[in-house]
Parts: C-alpha cells; structure tokens; sequence
C-alpha cells in the first residue's frame, strides 16, 4: 500500500513540473516569443539538392499543404506579426501558415538560408562522391559555430558568419517591436539550426524537419530556447484538417443571351442576358440565400456581372470583378455565325462544344487556345480556394460556359461536363488543392 502511495505522490509531483514549466514558458507577459518555423517541402528536398541562400525552389503540394496545416496547429497562438527570408520558399510558407490572419509577411534579408558556395545547386551525392562526406556531415562544410575563421573546401557561408547575421536579424525584429510583447514567426531555412545550436549545446547538431516549430524567448536583450524542432503543431493541424468539410464554390454560368439567340458565337463578345435569362436569374435568386456566401466573384462580360449584381442586390458583399474568369476569346471567330463555324474543317469548333476536350482546342484564327484559358480560371479558383480552404461559408463565381469546360477538363478529366443553354449551379468542391464537382442545377426561366 506504501508503495502505491508513493507511485500516487511521485506521478503528481511530475504532473505539478510539467504544469509549472508550461506556465514559465507562456506567462511571461513582458517578453517577445519567436516561433521559428522551417520552410514546407521542395523539389530540391526531393531530389536532395544542395540548394541554399544562392537559390530557391518552390514548394511541392504537399510542402504547401504541410504550411496550412501548421496554420491550423498553431491557430492558438496570437501573432503580433509574420517574417519570412528573402527567398520565395519561406515567403510561401508563411503565407500558408497565417491563411485567414490578414496579417502582412515582412521579408528580412538575414533570414535567408546559408550559402552553399560553389556546391549551390548540386546534390548531397555529388560531394559524397567527391569528398568522401556526405552534404549533411555539416561541420565538414560549415565549420563549428564558434569557429569564425573556417574556410570552406566549396566556398561556403560558414557556420559562424551565418550565426552571426541570422542573430541580427532576430535582434532587428525584437527592435521593431521593442514596446510590445507577444508571438512572432518568423520564416527561414534548415540552416536556423546552426544559430540554435548555441543554446544547445549538450545535444549533437541536427537539422531541421519540413515545417517544424523552435520557439526562443526573448528579455531583457537575452535569447533562451524553449522548443526546438517540434513537430507536433504539424500533427495536430493534421488532424483538425481532415475534420474540416471542402470549401464550397458555387460556380454560375448564364449562356441565355441574345447573341446566343441568335446563335451567333459569343467568347469575350458580349451580349444583354434575353427574356429567358434575366428569368432563369430571377429563379436562381429564389432558389440561394445572399447570407450563406461571404465573397462574389463576376467575369468584366456584361452578362456575368448582370448575374452576379442582380442576385446580390439586397446584399453588402461587393461583386469583385476579375478577367480571368471572362469566357475564352475565340479571335476572328468571335459573333460569327455558328452555322458557319459548324463547316470549319479542323474540327476545332467540335472540341469548344464537346465539353469533354475544350482543353485541345486551338483557335484558328488569333484566339486563345481552351490550355491557356483553363490556366487562367485555375490559377483564380485554386487562390481563392488556398486563401478560403477553412471558411465555412460559400463563395461565388460567375462565369462562362467554355472557359469552364476547360477547367474541369484540367482539373477533374474523368467528370464529363456538357453544357447546357439553360443557367446552370454547379457547387465546387475545394480541398487540398483538388477540385471536384458535387452536383449541378439548371435554371430555364420557365
């Protein structure tokens, strides 16, 4: 019985260490914390390259899923302002990571990551093969951090100089926020290990995983490590993303114009909406609530912004017109006669209305091909879908018939997409950068 006692008296005692401790960490209510967060995943993490402050290389899906689900992790933690490094993989993630903060990222020279030298854009292999260390024996190619006068076999920023900027680089941000006290990221490279080491110094030196959390306490002009390497901000950002439901865009298109009456082609030319159009709007408007959506999106064409404006009427929302949802622009072919087009030998004009290969069309004559006009739509879709992927509410797009063909040729190529001369709802589904259609309404006006 004294035994368990005693077990009872020991797990409680540890329990107060651990509480106390958490409480030293965050209670300190006349400090600055910086959350040192290593960039998302890149193809030159891939390919092992050795690629440094000399260079960048974009994010990968998954470096940049891996950003937004760190945004989520650390959605508890209150930033009083964002940094990031100079080079756009650090930039990225931190736009990624502070997703729905509306909160600037200011770019600092001295976070950028150390230079490799001559090995700049090479691989871990080649200077294995070449001098018998591997590129992650750091100090063989970096020096120690207190050694000032190392010189590198491939020219490389040593580990002291390096040290030496990133720290100033911190001190400059502590001094723009000398009055305040909070949370500050800050963006940078696997590199930022090297500067911590100091305050490790009882522990090998190690790298840094793909967007994982050091946390230094700044007071009183002095640095002190509270976390270093950690990875479970990430994981729970894991698993509150996969609880989270797809962001739903509601995709309009309205083809029911006098132009298309009177079947003349209509890409960027433009046209009034007909009788049956301007009713199918009024159907549609009876059928969605204003409430449910928290942004608007119109093509510049008069019949989408007639659309998007008359079903918003009564609401506060502003339309926020963007050309890259306007309809692909046919060239020559724009208002002519469709009987006419029907007779073009190339079979071009059967792939603009087959709704299955839109994405091959090329335009005869001066017009955009159905590649080029899916990227553009893409490349709206996938920002607003980035910048709203953990909005609950809706947001809507008016758009057009063929350039949306074409997107979900790209997109989703195994969903067969025929559009109709009616108004059509198509709900959109975005989530983890894929898009997929959920179902599709008609409106006639009748």
């Amino acid at each position: 019985m004294k035994r368990i006692k005693t077990k009872i008296l020991l797990l409680f005692y540890i329990l107060i260490s651990i509480i106390s401790t958490s409480a030293l960490a965050t209670s300190d209510n006349d400090a600055l914390y910086f959350y040192l967060v290593r960039h998302g995943q890149t193809y030159s993490n891939i390919k092992e390259m050795t690629i440094g402050g000399g260079g960048n290389a974009q994010l990968t899906a998954k470096g940049r899923y891996d950003a937004r689900s760190l945004g989520l992790g650390l959605e508890d933690v209150n930033f009083i302002a964002g940094y990031s490094s100079t080079l756009g993989r650090a930039h990225e993630t931190a736009s990624n990571i502070l997703t729905g903060r509306n909160m600037d990222i200011i770019e600092i020279e001295n976070l950028k990551d150390i230079s490799w030298g001559n090995a700049e854009g090479g691989r871990i292999d080649d200077l294995t093969s070449q001098y018998g260390h591997s590129g992650n024996e750091f100090e063989y190619y970096f020096g120690h951090y207190k050694d000032k006068n190392f010189k590198s076999i491939v020219n490389t920023e040593n580990m002291y100089d390096f040290s030496q900027r990133f720290e100033s680089a911190l001190l400059d941000i502590a001094n723009r926020h000398k009055n305040e006290t909070g949370n500050i990221l800050a963006v940078g490279h696997s590199s930022m290990a090297f500067y911590l080491q100091k305050y490790r110094q009882d522990q090998p030196l190690s790298g840094l995983s793909n967007t994982a959390v050091s946390v230094l306490k700044y007071k009183d002009g002095q640095f002190t490590l509270l976390d270093f390497n950690n990875t479970d901000y990430l994981k729970s950002g894991y698993a509150k993303q996969e609880k989270l439901l797809p962001l739903e865009i509601s995709i309009v298109i309205n083809p029911m114009t006098i132009l298309n009456d009177a079947n003349i082609m209509e890409g960027t030319s433009d046209s009034d909406l007909s009788k049956s159009g301007v009713a199918a709007v009024n159907q549609l408007k009876q059928h969605i609530n204003p409430t449910d959506y928290f942004a608007v999106y119109s093509s510049t064409l008069n019949r989408a912004k007639y659309t998007a404006n008359h079903l918003f009427e009564n609401s506060p929302l502003p339309i926020q017109i963007n050309r890259n949802l306007d309809e692909i622009f046919l060239g020559l072919w724009e208002a002519e006669k469709i009987s006419t087009l029907e007779k073009e030998p190339e079979g071009q004009f059967a792939k603009l209305h087959s709704g299955t290969n839109v994405l091959n069309f090329v335009s005869p004559v001066d017009g955009e091909t159905g590649a080029i006009a899916a990227y553009r739509l893409e490349s709206l879709l996938r920002d607003i879908g980035i910048q709203n992927e953990f909005h609950t509410g809706k947001v809507m797009v008016v758009t057009h018939p063929i350039i949306f063909s074409a997107f979900l040729n790209k997109v989703q190529p195994e969903y067969q997409f025929i559009p109709k001369k009616d108004l059509q709802l198509i709900t959109l589904q975005y989530k983890n950068e894929k898009f997929s259609v959920k179902n599709i309404q008609s409106f006639n006006g009748k």
